[in-house]
């Protein structure tokens, strides 16, 4: 498969960011004074302290250009994706961020070795297909060092659909390399990205081809990639090892694909010595054309012994109102789910963000809705709903909302509409 890549003339490079390198320079040691002070978080707005739930953390940032994608990595740095590529920045937003510019960047993760994934798209020019076309196909890159702690590479590109194993051949790759199709592979879109524990990553994909009868995957699935193994060691490059194709790309239901938004697996920071090896993960279906009860789906992955298989989660089907009023698995929840996150701590809660519904959702893992009642709550079984947002520019508005991130407690959204991330924390987690 990377033969094949290698066959093709990347036309435009599209690095072209200022960045820097030397992190230490950059933000500081993370063990001196000046560090702590920029690793503060922010802080409630004090005519909101009573708001129940969660509050602003301010400021909110701006100057972005429809943010995207929001991640906070496990080197505990925040990265953005927005119409101009992908930047870093320090948890308070106090020095100068780093850019690199990515046309389409839409979805940005990062593994346990700090390696960040950004899925954007690339010009390339394809000359057994046709030397005088530019095509722009759906990439993801891998980048390493993004952060200033070496020289910074891009450890390998994927470009679909030259690595999507299921086209094994030049002829199967560049079948539909045709603009007078209406399958033409340049209407396929990578919309999300995440790490699981070995460093392998999950991709979501969707676009127009969705038979299932076909030896070439359909457009609407996750895909596997796993470091590929040279001489008994692992390199940085990846491999598409698996299309998950028990997800059906065309019929709704709690194993389906369609129009896939995003994926997140269990495997969130912060950093730490193990992790699950939960090959499970959530996925968001946003495609408008169809009517889809459930828009949220947990995929579980059990080993069998025929192998992996991959499940619906019926379980979350259950729903005990005298717990909750409001579920993950709820029909109809959902209109437009952009983003969804699974949070690293203790807590493990699950967000999901709906660009539709201009809202931000939160759940437990049991896919209850809300947080337990404070401790001496009277009268208070049932989780406290905390899921807000509406229409507007407001401190707990969005304008359709398409990334979601946690970490310590903080929840960060890409307000794409507001050209803004917001920071929000539940004000039962203010000292």
């Amino acid at each position: 498969m990377k033969q094949a890549v290698n066959r093709i003339f990347i036309g435009s490079l599209i690095l072209t960011a200022g960045f820097l390198y030397g992190c230490d320079n950059i933000f500081g040691a993370k063990d001196n004074d000046t560090t702590d002070e920029i690793f503060e978080e922010g802080s409630i707005d004090p005519t909101l302290e009573t708001v129940e739930g969660y509050a602003p953390v301010l400021p909110f940032w701006g100057e972005f250009d429809a943010p995207t994608d929001v991640f906070v990595g496990f080197d505990r740095f925040v990265y953005v994706t927005d119409a101009q590529g992908v930047h870093l920045l320090d948890r308070a937003d106090l020095n100068p961020r780093i850019t690199i510019e990515l046309d389409g960047a839409n979805a940005v993760t990062q593994d346990r070795l700090l390696n960040i994934y950004v899925s954007a798209r690339i010009d390339t020019v394809i000359e057994s297909v046709d030397p005088n076309i530019t095509w722009n196909l759906p990439a993801v890159y891998k980048i390493k060092n993004m952060n200033g702690t070496g020289p910074l590479t891009f450890v390998d590109t994927l470009i679909f659909p030259f690595d999507d194993a299921s086209l094994s051949t030049s002829a199967a790759q560049n079948a539909r390399l045709n603009r007078g199709s209406n399958i033409n592979y340049e209407r396929v879109e990578v919309t999300g990205v995440s790490a699981m524990a070995d460093n392998s990553i999950y991709i979501t994909r969707r676009g127009p081809f969705n038979e299932t009868n076909q030896v070439a995957a359909p457009d609407n699935t996750v895909l596997e990639f796993r470091r590929i193994s040279e001489n008994g060691e692992l390199t940085g490059k990846m491999e598409n090892i698996r299309q998950i194709r028990t997800l059906n790309p065309v019929t709704p239901s709690l194993r389906s694909g369609i129009g896939l938004s995003s994926v997140a697996t269990f495997v969130a920071p912060p950093q730490r010595d193990t992790f699950t090896e939960d090959r499970s993960f959530l996925i968001t279906q946003a495609d408008q054309t169809r009517d889809i009860s459930f828009r949220v789906l947990w995929i579980n992955a059990v080993e069998t012994p025929d192998g992996l298989v991959f499940q619906q989660n019926s379980q979350l089907l259950a729903q005990d109102t005298t717990q909750a009023d409001g579920f993950l698995y709820e029909p109809d929840k959902f209109q437009q789910p952009t983003d969804v996150a699974f949070g690293g701590d203790d807590d493990s809660y699950i967000f999901v963000v709906d660009a539709a519904q201009h809202k931000l959702y939160q759940f437990q893992s049991n896919g209850q809705e809300g947080v337990p009642p404070p401790p001496g709550a009277e009268n208070q079984t049932k989780q406290v709903l905390v899921s807000f947002g509406e229409l507007g520019s407001g401190p707990k508005e969005f304008d359709s909302p398409s990334g979601v991130a946690y970490f310590n407690q903080v929840v960060y959204v890409a307000d794409k509409g507001n050209n803004r991330i917001a920071r929000y924390k539940l004000t039962t987690d203010f000292e």
